[in-house]
């Protein structure tokens, strides 16, 4: 099955944490590869929306 990636930078309310689009990235592709999907596209938010294709 092929499927699309969206992720998000976003940050808690102090504004001390701030997850990393990499490390969504990485896990999106490990939970897809579990599901035997093909990840077609990301869709990237880091205040920036963008596009890339793997």
């Amino acid at each position: 099955m092929e499927v699309v990636c969206y992720c998000r930078l976003s940050k808690d309310d102090n504004k001390s944490r701030y997850s990393s689009i990499n490390s969504q990235i990485e896990l999106a592709r490990e939970y897809a590869k579990l599901q035997g999907w093909d990840i077609s596209k990301y869709y990237i938010d880091d205040n920036v929306s963008r596009i890339y294709f793997k």
